[in-house]
């Protein structure tokens, strides 16, 4: 989760913008998919022209081949974009928490955190299975620090959201009938998945909405729940990018005061897998989708810090 002085990011409105999500340490696919964008030149340098900007919604760690390689993409690329005109916003999943919670040392985010593909991103930062196996995540942690003390407290300055005209940008999607202090706040918005995207209730017009309304909001693009390739719902105004089941990765181009049915789609080929996930039935993921918001919002408040999640 973000650390306090870690806001929403407003992107103006003007801005083409390039999104993707779920991006699990793919970092070859995601610096041929920056370059084909003309975003960057294929590796650590930002490219492109001003008023141009990136949204990641969450998930850059975990399962893939480099997650931390790809977390220090995206940071360095954040920096060089906002001294030229541009803008890099990369907002929190439910990886990004597994991540701090498990290691941050608390049981439940832990086993949520090694079942799904978290030593692959314990892998990139250097560390040998059995540095992990059967470890306690304070001797994890410290060996994390110890041999990338970048990785934390940059996933502690992840965004908890991105707003572009009357569009959202967030991990799993708006919550019914919460208002917007509270969204920004939970971790509900990170786990969140038929309740949105399958909801009978229209997004934006019906009642379960209405603090997205009135606040503005129109239209969501998100990731967290994996389909075949971007996809439509709420009557074109909710995009998926999280294009994992088709086993790629995938940016897309939208341009103001256009649809999002007209966005133009760039994608690559994932890798495969460093670390898979553990054999998790899907009643159990409905268990961990259901409970795990409630223990990241007991644990957050005592672990985050004006420093980053300094422990």
């Amino acid at each position: 989760m973000a650390a306090p002085d870690v806001t929403p990011i407003q992107i103006p409105d003007e801005f083409i913008v390039w999104a993707g999500s779920d991006l699990h340490g793919q970092l070859g696919a995601v610096d041929r998919l920056l370059c084909a964008a003309g975003l960057s030149d294929g590796g650590d340098r930002w490219i492109a022209p001003p008023a141009t900007a990136l949204v990641v919604t969450g998930d850059v760690v975990d399962r893939g081949p480099d997650s931390l390689g790809l977390v220090r993409r995206l940071a360095s690329l954040r920096a060089q974009a906002a001294a030229a005109g541009g803008l890099v916003a990369i907002l929190e999943g439910n990886h990004e928490a597994q991540v701090l919670g498990g290691i941050g040392g608390e049981p439940e985010i832990f086993r949520a955190f090694l079942a799904f593909g978290g030593g692959a991103t314990l892998l990139s930062a250097g560390l040998r299975p059995d540095e992990w196996k059967g470890r306690s995540p304070a001797e994890i942690a410290a060996r994390v620090d110890e041999l990338a003390p970048d990785l934390v407290p940059t996933l502690w300055t992840f965004a908890p959201y991105a707003r572009w005209g009357d569009v959202l940008f967030v991990h799993g999607g708006p919550v019914p009938y919460q208002d917007l202090g509270r969204f920004e706040r939970s971790a509900d918005r990170l786990w969140i998945r038929d309740e949105f995207f399958a909801s009978p209730d229209s997004f934006p017009e019906a009642e379960a909405w209405a603090a997205y309304r009135m606040a503005g909001i129109g239209r969501v693009v998100y990731g967290h729940t994996p389909v075949e390739r971007p996809t439509l719902g709420h009557g074109g105004r909710t995009l998926n990018l999280d294009t994992w089941r088709g086993r790629q990765v995938t940016l897309a181009r939208l341009e103001p005061g256009r649809a999002l049915g007209d966005a133009v789609f760039l994608a690559e080929p994932a890798e495969p897998r460093a670390i898979a996930d553990q054999p998790v039935s899907p009643d159990e993921i409905r268990r961990f989708d259901a409970g795990l918001p409630a223990v990241v919002d007991a644990w957050v408040p005592q672990h985050r810090t004006t420093s980053f999640g300094e422990r």
